[in-house]
Protein backbone atom coordinates (compact mmCIF):
# COMPACT_ATOMS: atom_id res chain seq x y z
CA UNK A 1 0.00 0.00 0.00
CA UNK A 2 1.35 3.26 -1.27
CA UNK A 3 1.71 6.28 1.26
CA UNK A 4 -1.20 8.28 -0.75
CA UNK A 5 -3.53 5.74 -0.58
CA UNK A 6 -2.90 4.84 3.63
CA UNK A 7 -3.58 8.92 3.93
CA UNK A 8 -6.55 8.81 2.08
CA UNK A 9 -7.93 6.13 4.00
CA UNK A 10 -6.77 7.71 7.19
CA UNK A 11 -8.48 11.15 5.94
CA UNK A 12 -11.94 9.56 5.02
CA UNK A 13 -13.85 9.50 8.34
CA UNK A 14 -12.79 13.06 8.81
CA UNK A 15 -13.82 13.81 5.08
CA UNK A 16 -17.62 12.20 5.56
CA UNK A 17 -17.93 14.04 8.88
CA UNK A 18 -17.42 17.40 7.10
CA UNK A 19 -20.01 16.53 4.39
CA UNK A 20 -22.26 15.15 7.18
CA UNK A 21 -21.99 19.18 8.84
CA UNK A 22 -22.44 20.64 5.92
CA UNK A 23 -25.47 18.80 4.86
CA UNK A 24 -26.99 19.17 7.96
CA UNK A 25 -26.86 22.60 8.17
CA UNK A 26 -28.23 23.26 4.86
CA UNK A 27 -31.21 21.28 5.47
CA UNK A 28 -31.26 23.76 8.83
CA UNK A 29 -31.09 27.16 7.03
CA UNK A 30 -33.88 25.51 4.78
CA UNK A 31 -35.99 24.46 7.48
CA UNK A 32 -35.80 27.68 9.33
CA UNK A 33 -37.99 30.46 7.27
CA UNK A 34 -40.49 27.30 6.80
CA UNK A 35 -40.43 26.84 10.80
CA UNK A 36 -41.18 30.99 11.16
CA UNK A 37 -43.53 31.27 9.04
CA UNK A 38 -45.77 28.45 10.54
CA UNK A 39 -44.84 30.60 14.06
CA UNK A 40 -46.52 33.75 13.18
CA UNK A 41 -50.25 34.28 13.82
CA UNK A 42 -52.78 33.48 11.68
CA UNK A 43 -54.94 36.32 11.67
CA UNK A 44 -58.14 36.52 11.83
CA UNK A 45 -61.20 36.84 8.57
CA UNK A 46 -63.26 39.16 9.90
CA UNK A 47 -65.75 41.64 8.17
CA UNK A 48 -67.91 45.26 9.16
CA UNK A 49 -71.88 45.40 8.40
CA UNK A 50 -72.86 48.43 7.99
CA UNK A 51 -74.41 50.19 10.73
CA UNK A 52 -78.02 50.13 11.33
CA UNK A 53 -79.31 53.61 11.71
CA UNK A 54 -82.11 54.35 13.99
CA UNK A 55 -84.10 57.37 14.87
CA UNK A 56 -82.86 60.63 14.12
CA UNK A 57 -79.74 58.81 12.07
CA UNK A 58 -79.68 58.23 8.11
CA UNK A 59 -78.66 55.15 6.31
CA UNK A 60 -75.84 56.98 4.83
CA UNK A 61 -74.43 58.61 7.76
CA UNK A 62 -74.39 55.13 9.47
CA UNK A 63 -72.56 53.48 6.67
CA UNK A 64 -70.01 56.52 7.19
CA UNK A 65 -69.74 55.68 10.77
CA UNK A 66 -69.36 52.22 9.81
CA UNK A 67 -66.38 52.98 7.17
CA UNK A 68 -64.87 54.73 10.03
CA UNK A 69 -65.15 52.05 12.56
CA UNK A 70 -63.64 49.47 9.67
CA UNK A 71 -60.64 51.88 8.65
CA UNK A 72 -59.54 51.77 12.13
CA UNK A 73 -60.09 48.17 12.17
CA UNK A 74 -57.72 47.82 9.50
CA UNK A 75 -55.11 49.86 11.06
CA UNK A 76 -54.27 47.67 13.62
CA UNK A 77 -52.84 45.13 11.33
CA UNK A 78 -54.42 42.48 13.35
CA UNK A 79 -56.69 41.25 11.06
CA UNK A 80 -57.60 40.17 7.73
CA UNK A 81 -60.45 42.55 6.54
CA UNK A 82 -63.39 41.89 3.88
CA UNK A 83 -63.72 45.02 1.92
CA UNK A 84 -66.93 46.35 2.23
CA UNK A 85 -68.23 47.00 -0.98
CA UNK A 86 -67.22 43.38 -1.51
CA UNK A 87 -69.27 42.21 1.36
CA UNK A 88 -72.67 43.50 -0.34
CA UNK A 89 -71.37 42.40 -3.68
CA UNK A 90 -71.36 38.95 -2.24
CA UNK A 91 -74.59 38.90 0.18
CA UNK A 92 -76.48 40.07 -2.84
CA UNK A 93 -75.31 37.01 -5.26
CA UNK A 94 -75.70 34.59 -2.50
CA UNK A 95 -79.51 36.15 -2.15
CA UNK A 96 -78.81 37.43 1.13
CA UNK A 97 -81.96 40.13 2.07
CA UNK A 98 -80.27 42.02 4.80
CA UNK A 99 -77.00 43.09 3.07
CA UNK A 100 -77.21 46.73 4.16
CA UNK A 101 -78.42 46.56 7.75
CA UNK A 102 -77.84 43.49 9.97
CA UNK A 103 -78.17 43.87 13.86
CA UNK A 104 -79.82 40.48 14.49
CA UNK A 105 -77.49 37.94 15.83
CA UNK A 106 -78.76 35.04 13.36
CA UNK A 107 -78.58 37.30 10.68
CA UNK A 108 -75.08 38.34 11.31
CA UNK A 109 -73.96 34.65 12.09
CA UNK A 110 -75.96 33.92 8.51
CA UNK A 111 -74.04 37.01 6.61
CA UNK A 112 -70.88 35.71 8.28
CA UNK A 113 -71.19 31.84 6.88
CA UNK A 114 -71.84 32.95 3.87
CA UNK A 115 -68.28 35.41 3.67
CA UNK A 116 -66.61 32.57 5.16
CA UNK A 117 -65.24 34.89 8.24
CA UNK A 118 -64.76 33.95 11.69
CA UNK A 119 -65.71 37.45 13.34
CA UNK A 120 -68.29 39.83 12.53
CA UNK A 121 -69.05 43.35 13.84
CA UNK A 122 -72.35 45.03 13.74
CA UNK A 123 -74.46 47.51 15.75
CA UNK A 124 -76.54 50.15 16.21
CA UNK A 125 -76.33 53.92 15.92
CA UNK A 126 -79.05 56.26 17.07
CA UNK A 127 -80.32 59.52 18.16
CA UNK A 128 -82.63 60.67 20.88
CA UNK A 129 -82.86 64.52 21.21
CA UNK A 130 -79.19 65.86 20.79
CA UNK A 131 -78.48 61.86 22.56
CA UNK A 132 -76.47 59.74 19.99
CA UNK A 133 -76.31 55.99 21.40
CA UNK A 134 -73.70 53.44 19.74
CA UNK A 135 -73.81 50.34 20.27
CA UNK A 136 -71.38 47.46 18.32
CA UNK A 137 -71.33 43.77 19.02
CA UNK A 138 -68.39 41.29 17.66
CA UNK A 139 -70.00 38.10 17.01
CA UNK A 140 -68.16 34.24 16.88
CA UNK A 141 -69.85 33.02 13.59
CA UNK A 142 -68.79 29.61 14.80
CA UNK A 143 -70.70 29.97 18.63
CA UNK A 144 -73.20 32.11 17.28
CA UNK A 145 -72.15 33.82 20.23
CA UNK A 146 -71.87 37.57 21.37
CA UNK A 147 -67.76 37.62 22.33
CA UNK A 148 -67.67 41.62 22.64
CA UNK A 149 -70.67 44.22 23.36
CA UNK A 150 -69.62 48.01 23.64
CA UNK A 151 -72.15 50.69 24.10
CA UNK A 152 -71.32 54.55 24.11
CA UNK A 153 -73.43 57.62 24.74
CA UNK A 154 -72.33 60.91 23.00
CA UNK A 155 -74.21 64.31 23.69
CA UNK A 156 -72.81 66.64 21.43
CA UNK A 157 -71.94 67.06 17.44
CA UNK A 158 -71.81 63.95 14.90
CA UNK A 159 -68.50 64.44 13.82
CA UNK A 160 -66.93 63.23 17.03
CA UNK A 161 -68.44 60.40 16.73
CA UNK A 162 -66.69 60.23 13.38
CA UNK A 163 -63.60 61.56 14.34
CA UNK A 164 -63.01 60.12 17.91
CA UNK A 165 -65.79 58.38 19.65
CA UNK A 166 -66.16 55.42 16.61
CA UNK A 167 -62.40 55.11 15.87
CA UNK A 168 -61.94 54.63 19.90
CA UNK A 169 -64.44 52.13 20.10
CA UNK A 170 -62.68 49.76 17.28
CA UNK A 171 -59.52 50.17 18.49
CA UNK A 172 -60.81 49.05 22.33
CA UNK A 173 -62.80 46.39 20.71
CA UNK A 174 -59.85 45.45 18.34
CA UNK A 175 -57.66 45.32 21.64
CA UNK A 176 -59.28 42.90 23.66
CA UNK A 177 -59.71 40.64 21.11
CA UNK A 178 -55.79 40.24 20.22
CA UNK A 179 -54.60 41.08 23.91
CA UNK A 180 -53.46 43.99 23.30
CA UNK A 181 -53.95 47.71 24.54
CA UNK A 182 -53.96 50.58 21.53
CA UNK A 183 -53.58 54.15 22.27
CA UNK A 184 -57.16 56.37 21.95
CA UNK A 185 -57.11 58.95 18.55
CA UNK A 186 -58.02 62.17 19.44
CA UNK A 187 -58.23 62.87 23.36
CA UNK A 188 -58.48 66.04 25.55
CA UNK A 189 -55.36 67.02 27.10
CA UNK A 190 -56.19 70.79 25.76
CA UNK A 191 -57.99 71.82 29.32
CA UNK A 192 -54.40 71.84 30.97
CA UNK A 193 -53.92 74.64 28.74
CA UNK A 194 -57.09 76.18 29.32
CA UNK A 195 -56.89 75.81 33.07
CA UNK A 196 -52.90 77.62 32.64
CA UNK A 197 -54.75 80.39 31.26
CA UNK A 198 -56.99 81.05 33.89
CA UNK A 199 -53.91 81.13 36.45
CA UNK A 200 -51.95 83.63 34.11
CA UNK A 201 -54.57 85.53 32.32
CA UNK A 202 -57.25 85.60 35.05
CA UNK A 203 -60.85 86.99 35.01
CA UNK A 204 -62.73 87.62 32.01
CA UNK A 205 -59.93 86.96 29.43
CA UNK A 206 -59.65 82.93 30.82
CA UNK A 207 -63.38 82.63 30.88
CA UNK A 208 -63.06 83.92 27.06
CA UNK A 209 -60.78 80.83 26.44
CA UNK A 210 -62.97 78.07 28.39
CA UNK A 211 -66.34 79.47 26.57
CA UNK A 212 -64.08 79.06 23.10
CA UNK A 213 -63.17 75.45 23.91
CA UNK A 214 -66.44 74.23 24.81
CA UNK A 215 -69.96 74.50 23.97
CA UNK A 216 -72.28 76.34 26.54
CA UNK A 217 -75.82 74.85 27.14
CA UNK A 218 -78.81 77.29 26.18
CA UNK A 219 -79.98 78.77 28.94
CA UNK A 220 -76.52 78.50 31.69
CA UNK A 221 -74.83 81.34 32.37
CA UNK A 222 -70.86 80.63 32.43
CA UNK A 223 -69.47 81.73 35.15
CA UNK A 224 -66.62 84.17 35.25
CA UNK A 225 -63.39 82.55 36.99
CA UNK A 226 -62.00 84.19 39.99
CA UNK A 227 -59.20 87.10 39.42
CA UNK A 228 -55.45 86.11 39.78
CA UNK A 229 -54.11 86.77 42.99
CA UNK A 230 -51.82 89.83 42.75
CA UNK A 231 -47.98 88.68 43.39
CA UNK A 232 -45.88 91.09 45.43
Amino acid sequence: MTLMACSLRAARPALIAYLSCVLTLGTFAQQRPAQRAQAAPKKLNVAVLDFDARGGLTKEEAATLSDAFQTEIVSVGEFTVIDRQRIKQILEEQGFQSSEACSQVECIVEAGKILKVERMFAGTIGKVGSLFNVNIQVIDIATAQIISNKARQHRGDIEDLLSEIIPNMARQIAGEIVGKKYDEVGGGGGWLWYAAGAVVLGGGAAAAILLKSKKVEPGIIPQELPKSPDFP
